[in-house]
């Protein structure tokens, strides 16, 4: 039960404002970076959508080969996007663990009016920023510990690298 008094100094609830501000930056990088990445796949899906067609309807080959150029355009800046996300979301998971590990854990009520008035933004920005590094972390089928290990392990998954964040260009057209 001692344990959880001695803290406080070093972990209080009511982070400072510089601690907020930059709580504020990286959940908002991670959000931006994540809404990037989900742009650029939907890009890509439509983008082979779009071949697929022409293909279908019998399009000139030409026309064709600059839309597969788009594709791999897209599918080139997908790999950066996707090290970014994970970067910021890394930067972001060891700023929760160091500055925010208590925020939002205990029961409504417990904390004084004027912390809690003054880590409202806190709370907010924490919750927020654990629910994006969740999806994140589903988004690309890992565990949130994994991530990093999935990072070092550069893209060995034996994929082509066509719409996996792979560097590959997609040669399958």
């Amino acid at each position: 039960f001692g344990s959880r008094l001695v803290a406080p100094a070093a972990h209080s609830h009511q982070m400072s404002g510089p601690d907020v501000r930059q709580l504020q930056i990286k959940v908002g990088t991670v959000k931006r970076t994540k809404k990037e990445y989900d742009m650029y796949q939907i890009e890509q899906g439509t983008q082979r959508e779009k071949i697929e067609m022409m293909k279908q309807n019998g399009k000139d080959e030409a026309d064709v080969k600059k839309q597969i150029e788009v594709l791999n355009d897209t599918l080139t800046v997908i790999p950066d996007t996707r090290q970014r996300l994970q970067r910021y979301a890394r930067d972001l998971r060891e700023f929760l663990e160091i500055y925010c590990q208590d925020i939002g854990l205990e029961p409504a009520g417990s904390g004084e009016q004027g912390e809690a008035a003054a880590g409202g933004k806190a709370l907010e920005l924490t919750l927020e920023g654990r629910q994006l590094l969740k999806d994140v972390a589903t988004m690309f089928g890992e565990a949130e510990e994994q991530s990093e290990v999935a990072k070092d392990a550069g893209n060995s998954n034996g994929n082509d690298g066509c719409g996996t964040g792979g560097t590959n260009e997609c040669n399958e057209f």
